[in-house]
């Protein structure tokens, strides 16, 4: 809370950097075998096929090309209904791609780490959150968790605060982008179906109070509520890049190249969407951010992924370097980078260049 100190030994909710700890789930299970990245997902989950669907590739989903970038409106999918997990795989069921899937690209803020997780759940019949507690954090002694957080943990986790805009010199604040996420964009039609459940995705209102709740830290949100320290969430990235005390990287060396490999590129952000976030507001490998405006990291070499409100973490190849950075203070506007990330990022691409 505001005034009181920030231990660095407290547990933060990661909200979209969680997606780096599901997408690396799915890579370790195509690498041993229990997944096809150009197999359809109903090869793996019957039911997904069905409205258009039945040719979604396990790819499709992981680069965020599937069509199925956000619930629909008449749904009414809310942040807080996610801990039903029963009612939000029934509406994946019966969605309805918004585009051709495969042919557009925009982020699937929420459906993506629900879909990630019933597809590792019908190839194990474990959650990802177990999947991801047993092979991964548990043997790697990593306080990280997505969803299942024990209750003795839970008076470590510092709460999401409202919205308090920093105080910056009258210089830099004259460049601070607006905290309005439709400031300065284009007018859209928002009663495009589209338009509509994506913003809703983007701005739910029920999200600030339930993401303190001890629901949201015990159910599993696999695009939202991995929770952990940020000591733990920078080693998970070393892990993944490297040899780490002894323990051999989580992911093969081509298993890694393959999943960090620049996926979307050629494709271009769905319409009507684009008239809002210009070309390369999104840039995904398969279920990692690369480099882009809004979340440089340190470069081509970089992946990981940020987090709504400024949290942010990734693995820059080039440099060996690992970063984990969390915050309860959600005003990152993600047109641009945070300007609380300036200081470090700097002087991390000083050390990089130096290196």
């Amino acid at each position: 809370m505001r005034g009181e100190p920030f231990d660095g030994d407290g547990y933060i909710l990661f909200m979209s950097v969680t997606k780096g700890l599901t997408a690396t789930v799915i890579h370790l299970l195509i690498e041993r075998g229990f997944l096809d990245l150009d197999a359809p997902v109903c090869k793996y989950w019957p039911e997904f096929a069905k409205n258009g669907k039945e040719n979604i590739t396990v790819k499709m989903v992981l680069n965020h090309t599937s069509g199925l970038a956000a619930f629909p409106i008449e749904d009414n999918i809310h942040f807080s209904d996610f801990a039903d997990l029963d009612k939000i795989i029934r509406c994946l069921e019966d969605m309805v791609p918004f585009w051709v899937p495969g042919t557009q690209l925009l982020y699937s803020v929420w459906t993506f780490g629900f879909m990630v997780g019933e597809i590792v759940r019908r190839v194990t019949g474990k959650t990802i959150g177990a999947v991801f507690r047993e092979e991964i954090s548990v043997p790697l002694g990593l306080d990280l968790w997505i969803g299942g957080l024990p209750e003795e943990k839970e008076s470590r986790v510092i709460p999401w605060m409202p919205k308090t805009l920093p105080k910056l010199p009258e210089s830099e604040s004259a460049h601070t982008p607006s905290t309005d996420p439709h400031a300065g964009a284009p007018q859209v039609d928002r009663s495009n179906p589209l338009v509509a459940a994506y913003g809703l995705a983007m701005n739910d209102p029920t999200l600030p109070a339930f993401v303190n709740t001890r629901e949201a830290h015990t159910c599993e949100i696999p695009s939202a509520n991995g929770i952990g320290d940020a000591r733990s969430l920078a080693k998970f990235y070393a892990h993944l890049i490297g040899e780490v005390h002894g323990h051999p990287p989580i992911l093969k060396p081509e298993t890694l190249q393959r999943a960090i490999a620049p996926a979307t590129d050629e494709y271009a952000i769905a319409s009507p969407i684009n008239q809002i976030f210009p070309p390369g507001s999104f840039r995904f490998a398969l279920g990692y951010e690369k480099s882009r405006k809004g979340d440089p990291m340190l470069g081509e070499g970089s992946f990981g992924h940020v987090g709504v409100g400024g949290r942010i973490a990734f693995a820059d190849v080039t440099s060996g370097m690992t970063v984990a950075y969390v915050c309860n203070n959600p005003t990152w506007d993600p047109r641009g980078p945070d300007t609380r990330w300036h200081p470090w990022m700097n002087a991390l691409s000083v050390i990089a260049e130096q290196d």
